[in-house]
């Protein structure tokens, strides 16, 4: 079992439906100024594109693979807070996972609220709920 807390920042959860295993990243913004940039987890298209290559090491079949992606949200209250950086941390993870092939079956991202969300790497099953709620039922996901 694996936790994070998401505002503006994203979370990819991985899940390989196959063979019961899964990761998840969390990451701050959506890309690097420099491609050279050494901070994997700091970006979404490195920290992705990081989880997506390790997870295919093991099993290269991007079909058993299925994605949920959380946050983005406008949480910040300042005059210039527009919520693009949740909005380019959004995309940026899905680019990424188009670029595998990867199939996204659930995103709960944008609002002005955090999440958190707990995935269970063993078998898929994510429960994400807002920031200060009491915890909602867990919805398990399911290969298709």
């Amino acid at each position: 079992m694996t936790e994070t807390l998401v505002g503006s920042c994203v979370t990819v959860c991985l899940y390989n439906a196959k063979e019961g295993f899964g990761a998840m990243n969390h990451f701050l913004r959506d890309r690097p100024k420099d491609a050279s940039d050494p901070e994997i987890g700091t970006y979404g298209t490195s920290a992705t594109r990081q989880i997506v290559n390790a997870m295919l090491q093991i099993d290269a079949e991007p079909r058993h693979y299925q994605a949920s992606i959380f946050g983005g949200a406008a949480v910040l209250k300042t005059p210039n807070a527009d919520g693009s950086i949740g909005q380019g941390n959004v995309a940026a993870a899905l680019e990424v996972l188009k670029a595998a092939g990867i199939r996204v079956v659930r995103q709960e991202v944008g609002g002005t609220r955090g999440r958190r969300v707990r995935f269970n790497t063993q078998t898929g099953e994510i429960e994400c709920r807002f920031a200060g709620d009491i915890p909602r039922k867990k919805m398990p996901q399911r290969a298709e």
